[in-house]
């Protein structure tokens, strides 16, 4: 007797895992995920990616940025929130840790940092902190990571590190002093805006922007070997904003693009949802406006601007991208630069 046997295309199986996955809705939820699992690999095959070689940093190399988070709140899988590292020769900071940013910072080949700047406490910007102090305690890092920002700092990193108790604690009696908690607990410092930190030829200056109603809220301007990169923060468009900015080789500041909202204001007022209107509209008013910064950065002789925390949050394509920027062009002459997880930015 003949036995016929039909191959399906991966698509098919798709599909029928999905059925089967209904059939089996009884089940444990972890036996179906690894049903689901067995099934797509055996069609798809491996998805895992390499590892990147951890980065080798010059310490002749001068002032750069790496921008790590380009997103806001919602969710988008092409960007993380709010991260953009700043290399300076040998060391590397952070400005804000937003979620999912460990991936970009990884895929960067970074393995180590010298410290965080933090802008403000809106969770975008920080709660990728225990992300980044997990994996380094699983490589060994053996070091407490100094972080800094305004008021606040310290009860956002004790509140991280009070969420990671139980799982150090775990972690330690299982691997015992091959995994490092010395990373596991920065030192933090509060600090009120001007020069807060000025070594190795480093100087940072921390400056109030305007970000009401949350206060406090600054950017930070980083000064190494004649060049200038300064990083915004969430802010509107200010006279605080533009005076930290003024004369900096390079920009790093969030922005929105006011125009891109209005059909969905519309259709909220369309369907009576006043509530929804609300929520763009005050979203709106404590960001920078695309033409608003250009301008700014015109009338400061900002020599290069690099977009980050872009909201609406667009997807990372060309015709996107230049949609998003459309007029900045007719009132800032220099470099605009649309970001991109991942993306590194010279003075």
């Amino acid at each position: 007797m003949t036995r016929r046997i039909t191959v399906k295309s991966p698509a098919a199986l798709n599909k029928s895992s999905l059925r089967m996955c209904q059939f089996l809705m009884p089940l444990q939820l972890p036996i179906i995920i690894l049903f689901i699992l067995i099934l797509l690999g055996s069609t798809s095959g491996a998805l895992a990616q390499a590892r990147i070689t951890p980065r080798v940093l010059d310490p002749e190399a001068e002032l750069s940025a790496i921008l790590l988070g380009t997103g806001v709140p919602i969710p988008n899988p092409s960007r993380a929130t709010a991260c953009t590292a700043i290399l300076v020769g040998e060391r590397v900071f952070l400005v804000d840790t937003g979620r999912n940013c460990i991936v970009p910072l990884d895929q960067a080949g970074i393995r180590d940092i010298n410290g965080v700047f933090y802008t403000h406490y809106h969770s975008d910007h920080f709660i990728g902190l225990g992300e980044i102090l997990l994996n380094f305690a699983i490589a060994g890092v053996d070091h407490s990571i100094p972080v800094r920002g305004p008021v606040g700092a310290q009860e956002v990193v004790d509140g991280i590190v009070a969420t990671y108790r139980l799982d150090l604690e775990y972690r330690l009696a299982h691997h015992g002093d091959k995994f490092s908690a010395a990373v596991m607990k920065p030192t933090v410092t509060e600090h009120s805006p001007g020069v807060i930190f000025d070594e190795q030829g480093l100087k940072v200056t921390m400056f109030n922007v305007c970000h009401q109603p949350i206060e406090p809220a600054v950017g930070y301007r980083f000064e190494y070997a004649g060049k200038t990169v300064v990083v915004s923060g969430d802010t509107n468009v200010c006279p605080e904003f533009a005076e930290g900015a003024r004369g900096a080789d390079l920009l790093i500041s969030e922005v929105e693009n006011a125009a891109m909202f209005n059909a969905a204001t519309a259709l909220a007022r369309s369907a009576n949802n006043s509530r929804q209107v609300a929520m763009i509209e005050e979203g709106v008013a404590y960001h920078a406006e695309s033409l608003a910064l250009a301008r700014m950065a015109q009338e400061v002789g900002v020599k290069k601007l690099a977009l980050t925390h872009l909201f609406p949050s667009i997807a990372p394509t060309d015709q996107a991208e230049a949609q998003f920027i459309r007029g900045m062009s007719d009132l800032y002459t220099g470099p605009i630069i649309v970001g991109r997880d991942g993306m590194e930015v010279a003075p």
